[in-house]
C-alpha cells in the first residue's frame, strides 16, 4: 500500500449535456451546500463550508474559502450542448512533515539517550494514516456535494423546460 498516493491532487472529469452559458447559470444558482467562487471566466474554486480539522487548525483564507478542503475547477465547451468540468483537489504534500518529527526525535534519542519510550515513535505515523484518510474522505465529500448539486440543478432545468 502506497501511503503517499493520497497526497497527490485528485482529478475528476465531469461531462454535462449543457452549453457553457447554461452551465455557468447552473453553477451560479443558489442553494449550494459548499462554498463556490469564480476565479476567472472559466475557472472557479469550491470548498466545504466547514471542515472540522482545517477550520480549527489553519487560518484559511485562500480565495476566501471556508475550509482547507479545496478543489479548483475549469469548464470547457465541447460543443453548443456539451461541456466538461475538470476538478482538481489541493495537494497535501505538506502532511509528510508530520513524519519528520519522529525521525528527528529518534535521532536525538539515539544521540543523547533521552529515555523516550518506544511507543511514542508510533504515534505520529498512526496519526498520519488517520489524518490522510480523514482528508481523503473530506475531498470525496466535496466532490460528491458538487456533483449532487450539479445533477439537481440540471434535473430542475430539464423539468422546467418540459
Amino acid at each position: 500500500m502506497n501511503l503517499f498516493k493520497h497526497l497527490k491532487p485528485k482529478n475528476e472529469k465531469i461531462q454535462v449535456n449543457l452549453g457553457i452559458k447554461e452551465l455557468k447559470k447552473t453553477l451560479d444558482s443558489k442553494g449550494k451546500n459548499f462554498h463556490f467562487k469564480w476565479l476567472s471566466e472559466n475557472s472557479f474554486i469550491i470548498s466545504l463550508n466547514f471542515s472540522f480539522g482545517s477550520n480549527l487548525l489553519f487560518d484559511v483564507n485562500y480565495a476566501n474559502t471556508k475550509s482547507d478542503i479545496i478543489a479548483e475547477g475549469k469548464i470547457a465547451e465541447i460543443n453548443d450542448s456539451e461541456s466538461t468540468i475538470i476538478l482538481k483537489t489541493k495537494s497535501k504534500y505538506w502532511l509528510t512533515f508530520i513524519l519528520f518529527l519522529p525521525v528527528l526525535v529518534l535521532f536525538f534519542e539515539l544521540t543523547f539517550d533521552l529515555g523516550i519510550p518506544l511507543p511514542f515513535f508510533f504515534v505520529f505515523p498512526i496519526g498520519y494514516v488517520i489524518l490522510i484518510n480523514f482528508i481523503k474522505t473530506e475531498d470525496e465529500k466535496l466532490i460528491n456535494k458538487f456533483k449532487e448539486h450539479l445533477n439537481e440543478e440540471i434535473n430542475n432545468a430539464l423539468q422546467q423546460s418540459i
